[in-house]
């Protein structure tokens, strides 16, 4: 297995109450007092070489030009999630992926 594979960070931001389980998986931990604290947090995954980055849906809708200024990299990925089940911010991530792929839904 190459090198970097087995050097993957992924890191998990949001609600303190949210997040503090996935230190126990190893995971980096970006704790937030709001979404908009998520800004600073992104230049500290660059600088960390975080690979892929979970942020929660309130951090990440309030930061969404944030993280497109970084879509031209790589690394991270900026992958969001909700503590709800009922969240349909990721099916529209995944629609806007497909419309840009294959120019259908």
């Amino acid at each position: 297995m190459p090198e970097e594979i087995l050097n993957t960070k992924i890191a998990v931001s949001g609600d303190e109450d949210v997040v503090i389980g996935f230190a126990a998986l190893g995971f980096s931990i970006y704790p937030l007092k709001t979404p908009e604290d998520f800004k600073s947090v992104v230049d500290k995954l660059i600088e960390e070489n975080i690979a892929i980055c979970l942020v929660q849906d309130n951090a990440y809708n309030a930061n969404i030009e944030k993280i497109n200024s970084y879509r031209q990299l790589s690394l991270p990925v900026f992958v969001p999630f909700s503590k709800d089940a009922n969240s349909i911010l990721l099916d529209n991530i995944l629609k806007d992926i497909r419309l840009k792929a294959t120019g259908a839904l």
